[in-house]
């Protein structure tokens, strides 16, 4: 019989949920930060070791449709637990240097990754966070770019100074410790662990939850869009600005930091908003509305403007199209049955993973095939924005019946 879930304190949970994601996003965006350099080791091109980012939310898509059945059977914090150590034996993997080591290292940090968020969510919901549900989400998903930034800043000094491979076993090193660490409240609060359920569970059910439930089914179609908007955003900015602005690398990559940034503030702000509007979703129609304006306006980018238009045009793009994860998971959760809101953050996060895996492949074949330029496609974004804000308006609609 599983024990009474008792109530949890929310700072140290929100430090434990936010320090796990940002040390497993360090993890999966290690080989990035220094794909180069590695490339240039590995006698390969750094656009295929790129597709490593790819295998990994490959990995988190699989992992996460389980996660409501690991985090019942295992307890949510050891969950974390279980993420870390994943993540950290994926980069241990990828340290071995060879192109089937960097596969699998990458699937394995995509298993570790994708379980996280409903562990996450089981832990805040048995905390006080009803009142600014919203915000407390959105800070935790502020470790994603906190954990972007943590990659920029960390692995590559480590990498010049030392090899990438270790540099890759110092992001791993700081995952463990930190497993370590959370082990000591673990029994406390695991509590509501059930020792007799099934450890995976069917393997679709998360998923059919979702496609249940009205209203979920709508907000994870709207984050397969927002999803694969956000991923091309971040994922082609620094060759749009050196290819067709005519910027250089290191400004490039720059602005794609404050970009990130932005997106980083966006979460707060965005969780804020939703909070003092008590909608969610009316948040989320106002973020994607932003989106497709930051959308145009860095589609609109030319060689002749001011870096710092530039800049501004991205930077609005990254408020929004990085700042609504935070309020979908609480959507999320608060439309789940509370038994059920692991499970249900599993299967809507399968489906945002998914945005993240089409979404760029699409953009790239777009770009290669079309002959549209990367500002054009840029400008398309727009177009997948407002299909995401068509779904949010349907949930909200459902939830008038």
């Amino acid at each position: 019989m599983t024990p009474p879930a008792s109530r949890l304190p929310i700072a140290p949970v929100l430090a434990v949920t936010t320090s796990t994601q940002a040390l497993t996003t360090l993890g999966a965006l290690a080989l990035a930060a220094v794909a180069p350099k590695a490339a240039a080791e590995l006698g390969l091109s750094a656009a295929l070791i790129g597709y490593q980012v790819a295998v990994v939310y490959a990995g988190a898509m699989a992992a996460a449709v389980f996660g409501g059945a690991l985090a019942r059977r295992l307890g949510a914090t050891r969950l974390h637990q279980w993420g870390l150590w994943l993540v950290a034996a994926g980069c241990a993997l990828s340290a071995l240097g060879t192109l089937a080591a960097i596969a699998l290292g990458a699937w394995v940090i995509g298993l570790g990754y994708g379980v996280t968020n409903p562990a996450a969510s089981q832990l805040l919901a048995r905390a006080p966070v009803a009142r600014n549900m919203n915000l407390i989400f959105s800070l935790k998903q502020s470790s994603v770019p906190i954990g972007g930034i943590l990659a920029g800043a960390l692995v590559p000094p480590i990498a010049l100074a030392l090899g990438w491979q270790a540099a890759l076993l110092a992001a791993a090193s700081l995952m463990i410790a930190f497993s370590v660490a959370i082990g000591a409240v673990g029994r406390a609060w695991d509590a509501d662990r059930d020792a007799q359920a099934p450890l995976l569970g069917a393997p679709l059910a998360a998923v059919a939850l979702v496609w249940r439930h009205t209203i979920l089914r709508w907000v994870a179609l709207a984050s397969f869009a927002y999803s694969a908007v956000q991923l091309c955003l971040t994922g082609f900015l620094v060759t749009y600005l050196v290819t067709e602005l005519k910027l250089s690398l290191v400004l490039a990559g720059t602005l794609l930091s404050t970009t990130n940034a932005a997106g980083a503030l966006g979460r707060l702000v965005w969780g804020w908003l939703a909070d003092r509007l008590r909608s969610g979703s009316a948040a989320l129609l106002v973020n994607g509305a932003l989106a497709i304006v930051g959308a145009l306006a860095t589609a609109a980018a030319a060689a002749h403007w001011p870096v710092a238009l530039v800049g501004a045009a991205a930077a609005l793009f990254g408020f929004s199209a990085m700042g609504w994860n935070g309020v979908f998971i609480a959507v999320v959760a608060r439309q789940s049955p509370p038994e059920k809101i692991a499970s249900a953050t599993g299967g809507a996060l399968a489906v945002t993973y998914a945005g993240v895996l089409v979404g760029p492949s699409l953009f790239a074949v777009l770009h290669q095939h079309s002959g549209l330029s990367f500002g054009q496609s840029y400008g398309l974004l727009a177009l997948v924005t407002a299909a995401g804000i068509a779904c949010v308006a349907q949930a909200r609609r459902a939830s008038r019946r």
